[in-house]
């Protein structure tokens, strides 16, 4: 043999090896990615406080401007609410009224459920930091206009489903999650997604190493989704993700969304039940009946 095919012949075996390794992980690994995002879900302490320093804790609560969007329903340990434009926030208790724009904020070991005015509910679960920026709701034409932006931690959703216009939207630093289902919960946590294809490829030295690594200061949107839910998940580029029922998928700063990997009814519910345990059971307050 020459030694132009042997060289031909090493080149050869070399990318055959490349194409095995990388059709080995994506099967082998496909079953487990799913399990590794749900972890996702756990409890990370932001870098910085998430109730800002320059703002003071009011001893009594005020509810914020306008007509309420909705009602908070319980509450463990200290939540606080900032309203629209203020330096002052307020510890929630039940039945303290929301208003559009108020920034929700949990302490450790402490969490909120609430519920709007569409009768659709959410739960913040410890370390948690949501705005409400829109929520518009009209009974009588049936129109649902809802905007919340998620910046750090995990907050459960039960959405109602109504038949008219059904708009509800989740804004994170890295994500859009458009709803097309019930019930789901999103995650903001620290750290890059790196999958398990990006790691072969890069045991293989066939990319930059820099390509497995974690971006600094990177955040992961992660959602995970309850029986006959969707949601749409779509990063800063690429296409969006139909993250179909019990489903779980994640996008990264600067990167387009995974595709949904299925973990099955008992583990989704698991982490629902985490991130807002006794969602489903809150009932609606007199004066949203």
């Amino acid at each position: 043999m020459t030694p132009k095919w042997k060289k031909w012949m090493k080149r050869g075996s070399v990318g055959l090896l490349a194409v095995c390794v990388l059709f080995a992980a994506s099967g082998l690994y496909s079953a487990d990615e799913g399990q590794r995002l749900l972890q996702r879900f756990g409890i990370f302490e932001p870098e910085a406080p998430l109730l800002p320093s320059d703002v003071t804790v009011a001893k009594y609560f005020v509810p914020g401007r306008g007509a309420p969007i909705g009602t908070v329903q319980k509450v463990q340990g200290k939540v606080y609410v900032i309203h629209e434009k203020q330096k002052t926030a307020y510890l929630l208790k039940a039945d303290n009224t929301l208003h559009v724009e108020d920034t929700l904020i949990t302490a450790g070991r402490s969490r909120l459920n609430a519920v709007m005015n569409d009768k659709s509910m959410i739960a913040l679960a410890p370390q948690a930091k949501l705005v409400l920026a829109e929520s518009e709701y009209d009974p009588d034409k049936n129109v649902r206009s809802s905007v919340m932006g998620l910046l750090w931690g995990s907050v459960r959703f039960l959405v109602k489903k109504i038949s008219g216009e059904p708009s509800y939207v989740v804004k994170t630093p890295t994500a859009v999650c458009g709803v097309r289902g019930t019930d789901f919960a999103v995650s903001v946590s620290p750290g890059a997604y790196v999958s398990a294809l990006d790691r072969a490829v890069a045991s293989l030295a066939l990319v930059r190493p820099a390509h497995a690594q974690a971006v600094p200061g990177a955040l992961t949107t992660t959602v995970v989704t309850g029986t006959d839910s969707t949601v749409s998940l779509a990063g800063t580029v690429g296409a969006p993700s139909m993250v179909g029922s019990t489903s779980v998928a994640a996008v990264t700063t600067g990167f387009a969304s995974t595709p949904p990997f299925f973990v099955g009814a008992s583990a989704a519910l698991g982490v629902l039940n985490a991130v807002g345990p006794g969602l489903a059971t809150l009932a609606m307050p007199p004066w949203m009946e």
